[in-house]
């Protein structure tokens, strides 16, 4: 069983990671070590979390092109859609909570930035998964809303104070400086 563990594992790896945009190893070099961890322990659901986050990230970039996405609307956006199309696809808020808090996991992350974030992912885990509808009686089958309607759910959470950012102080987003506020329509 090692032998296989050890001839087999690393390939899947491999190929759950090159489902990213950049490559396995660009995707590996900017994880976290708490995130490398969890690939090695949760391979399979890698394509999963790497889709959800490119999906959050482009739809972000779409809808609020004019912001840097540093610690405001856009930020905000992209940690609630990532973590709401994350608890989607992996059917799962123990599962994208695994791995969002292990994305945050960075030295010397500011402490309010640190919070605006987890803050947003708990938000968009907690919306999706309250999205999800149900039905038949006998099979139970459940249904997650599609990245369409996560994304329209959360800009409207931006424009309507949902969410979190960090107040602009001297016209600059500081994490030491700023102090959480909710978001505002940009």
């Amino acid at each position: 069983m090692s032998q296989l563990r050890t001839s087999v594992f690393p390939l899947l790896l491999l190929l759950s990671l090159a489902a990213s945009s950049g490559g396995p190893s660009s995707a590996y070099s900017s994880m976290t070590s708490a995130e490398r961890g969890l690939v090695l322990r949760y391979f399979w659901q890698v394509p999963k979390v790497f889709s959800a986050a490119n999906f959050a990230r482009d739809e972000a970039a779409r809808r609020y092109p004019q912001l840097a996405g540093q610690d405001d609307q856009r930020d905000a956006f992209r940690h609630s859609v990532w973590n709401g199309a994350m608890t989607a696809r992996l059917r799962s808020t123990r599962a994208a909570e695994r791995w969002a808090t292990a994305h945050e996991d960075v030295p010397g992350n500011p402490p309010v930035r640190q919070a605006m974030d987890l803050a947003n992912n708990q938000t968009g885990r907690d919306t999706a998964w309250s999205m999800r509808t149900q039905g038949g009686p006998w099979w139970r089958r459940t249904r997650f809303p599609s990245d369409g309607e996560l994304a329209a759910r959360f800009q409207a959470m931006v424009d309507g104070g949902g969410l979190l950012m960090i107040e602009a102080v001297n016209g600059q987003r500081d994490p030491h400086a700023g102090a959480l506020v909710p978001t505002t329509t940009p």
